[in-house]
């Protein structure tokens, strides 16, 4: 009886153990790169004899696995996890191929992943220009904040905003988009106008939510990350909430 083909012909990467005579999963072998053996993979489980909850997805639907591997990669750079770091990113690079895929289905606007590589990189130079000035120019020393200056000037310019508002998504939680706001009032050349907004009345009839925006505000002028910190505070009432109910399991036995 013949034996079925292999199909990992000796390249760099090697197919789970049980799954090298699967034909299917050949575009993946014959990838050139990694990235690209993620493309593959990608556009087989969404493909018509592929994955059906995969093939079901919209870009709509894939938000909500989308924002929780983000939270999830965070949680392991905060908890310095290197081992669980490089299962999420990996996830995350699923969600953006995934993302990308379903786009260049779309029948009015198609677009892939390598148009959105191609932007990028584009995006990365034009705000950059300090870096790569032309062979002969004197660049400028400048700092990581002078930098980020810099990129903050040739986003603006580039997406031709007028409000220092504009961009800063809504669909976000309160807190970091409370941080963004005050974050970009503060780097506005205009900031000790725009700063008396925080100052102004509220209709609420509580003044819970000026007291968190009032410790937002220290917070930033103090250089301090203010969600970051929520996070880590949590974390260790978290732990100390684990703790105690372990203790009190032991009592009760």
């Amino acid at each position: 009886m013949a034996q079925p083909e292999t199909i990992n012909a000796g390249g760099a990467y090697e197919l789970p153990a049980g799954f090298a005579h699967c034909s299917k999963l050949r575009p993946v072998l014959e990838a050139p790169t990694a990235l690209d053996r993620v493309r593959a993979l990608v556009t087989i489980l969404q493909g018509p004899d592929g994955c059906p909850w995969d093939g079901a997805q919209t870009n709509r639907s894939l938000l909500k696995p989308l924002l929780e591997e983000i939270y999830e990669y965070i949680d392991a750079v905060e908890c310095g996890d290197r081992d669980n770091m490089r299962e999420e990113l990996g996830d995350m690079l699923l969600q953006s191929v995934f993302q990308a895929q379903v786009c260049a289905q779309d029948p009015h606007d198609p677009f892939d992943i390598d148009e959105v590589c191609d932007r990028l990189v584009t995006k990365l130079i034009t705000r950059h220009p300090l870096v790569f000035p032309p062979d002969g120019a004197a660049g400028d020393e400048l700092d990581a904040e002078d930098t980020l200056a810099v990129w903050e000037r040739m986003k603006q310019r580039e997406k031709g905003r007028e409000s220092v508002l504009d961009g800063i998504s809504h669909a976000q939680g309160a807190l970091p988009r409370t941080a963004k706001v005050v974050s970009r009032v503060g780097k506005s050349a205009r900031h000790e106008r725009l700063e008396q907004a925080f100052e102004a009345p509220s209709a609420l009839a509580d003044d819970y939510a000026d007291q968190i925006v009032h410790i937002v505000r220290q917070a930033q002028a103090a250089g301090v990350d203010i969600e970051a910190d929520l996070r880590n505070r949590l974390r260790e009432i978290e732990q100390d909430i684990t703790r105690l109910e372990q203790s009190g399991d032991d009592e009760d036995q």
